[in-house]
């Protein structure tokens, strides 16, 4: 997976970008929306419990799941969120996944003083699966959002500007070594911190914006 990516995803609007997945052939939205959330959905299962590669594995299922549902997609806000509609498909993929996993092993280790309610409760036991799963998805949207607006103020100023910003804000780089390591003044530093923060302040509202207004 890459770690970047396409910068073009971040100035599209979200809406813009689903209308063109409706078109299955429109492999350039596809990328777009791959890029754009690949990430969120990877770190969800990861969090959830799984493997990379399981996690992986879900990654490739929802994209699958999605690209089955959204020529049915509209947004409706009396029906819930973008956000909303995609958890719901990433909350199948992983009770799928548990199911077929406590199928399998019932298969490699079969238990015969069970009774035939053991199928039953397993899939209970799969709808159970991670409760909190929807506050652990509204904590890493925050992130994802902050990831987007990142990478749409980075192609907003040049590299040594969201270098210091990276160093000083983000990784908490103290000044001095910022100073020293960039070879530039303290004055030029505070100066590209403020254009970065401020440029990263009016983006996260745009893109929260954009979900209050059908995200």
């Amino acid at each position: 997976m890459a770690d970047r990516p396409n910068e073009k995803s971040f100035f599209a609007t979200r809406q813009s970008l689903l209308i063109r997945l409706k078109d299955l052939g429109d492999q350039e939205g596809w990328q777009q929306f791959f890029e754009t959330y690949w990430r969120l959905i990877f770190t969800i299962g990861i969090k959830a419990g799984l493997s990379e590669t399981d996690a992986e594995d879900i990654v490739q299922e929802t994209m699958v799941s999605v690209a089955k549902q959204i020529p049915a997609f509209r947004y409706d806000r009396s029906k819930g969120s973008f956000r909303s509609w995609l958890l719901t498909i990433v909350r199948r993929r992983l009770v799928d996944r548990e199911r077929r996993k406590a199928r399998w092993e019932r298969i490699v280790c079969p238990n015969e003083e069970k009774d035939t309610s053991a199928d039953e409760e397993a899939d209970e036991s799969a709808v159970q699966f991670r409760p909190d799963l929807e506050v652990l998805w509204a904590s890493e949207w925050e992130g994802h959002l902050l990831r987007r607006a990142l990478e749409g103020v980075r192609a907003q100023v040049t590299e040594k500007q969201y270098l210091i910003y990276e160093m000083l804000v983000l990784n908490e780089v103290p000044m001095s070594q910022v100073v020293e390591n960039l070879q530039t003044s303290s004055i030029a530093i505070h100066r590209a911190k403020y254009r970065v923060h401020r440029l990263l302040k009016a983006e996260l509202k745009r893109l929260r914006q954009e979900e209050d207004a059908g995200g």
